[in-house]
């Protein structure tokens, strides 16, 4: 697959000698909502007038990227991409990959579990729920490829929590195949991997009585650099016979 470059749009300079009239109030505010729109399908930084959330194709990944907000950007360039792009794909679903079976649909476990610890909460418990959080992230349960990370602690936890995905087809094709979105800073261990594949086969298993046939061989990542480059990794499970 092709890589897909994706750069926001500037205004076009003018010379100086000609100056124009300014700009209404009401041209002004279209040009900065046009402008923002762009922003956010590139996955920039939110403007005043709104984040990302303004795109309209951003409520069909709003769960899972509040599910996974490490992942949200790459998410949601990837999911432009791959529906709008140059090779776009017959079918696109956001896919919350993990062994619960509920995190499938959007709403995983442990967003559950965080609404029942607040209740009757104090709010020097909840400060306290807040910090064991946040202690959490910083020490790697829920990054992607910390430098410090334990190879079998990182296997486990990806197990445990999941991570965001896309599952889709492409054009004339039968099997599915799962993407999985990353930022250019997020690097993934063996260990991990293993844990995806681990996690790819209990997906075909759940969804196999539906007749979704699901190509467990590789998984793709989609990369995106901090200028918005998304460029995608077929990675296979085992041996590979080398094409050449």
């Amino acid at each position: 697959m092709a890589s897909t470059s994706i750069h926001s749009v500037g205004g076009s300079s003018r010379s100086d000698s000609s100056p124009l009239p300014a700009a209404t109030s009401h041209q002004l505010s279209k040009s900065q909502q046009y402008e923002t729109l762009l922003d956010a399908e590139v996955g920039t930084k939110c403007s005043s007038l709104g984040p990302p959330a303004s795109h309209p194709s951003y409520p069909a990944i709003a769960p899972l990227c509040k599910q996974y907000p490490i992942q949200a950007s790459a998410i949601f360039q990837t999911y432009l991409d791959l529906k709008n792009g140059a090779a776009a794909w017959d079918f696109v679903e956001p896919l919350a990959l993990s062994s619960q079976e509920a995190s499938t649909s959007g709403n995983g476990g442990a967003e559950v579990v965080v609404k029942q610890d607040l209740v009757g909460l104090s709010d020097a418990e909840a400060e306290a729920l807040v910090q064991e959080k946040l202690a959490e992230v910083q020490g790697g349960v829920s990054k992607l490829g910390l430098i410090s990370g334990k190879g079998e602690e990182e296997e486990e936890n990806l197990l445990r929590t999941g991570l965001a995905a896309m599952k889709g087809r492409r054009k004339d094709a039968k099997a599915y195949e799962v993407v999985i979105p990353l930022t250019i800073t997020q690097h993934l261990r063996a260990d991990q991997l293993k844990a995806i594949f681990t996690l790819l086969d209990k997906h075909a298993e759940a969804v196999a009585p539906t007749g979704q046939e699901i190509d467990t061989s590789h998984v793709l990542l989609a990369i995106i650099a901090p200028d918005s480059t998304l460029v995608y990794y077929l990675v296979s499970k085992g041996f590979v016979k080398p094409i050449n």
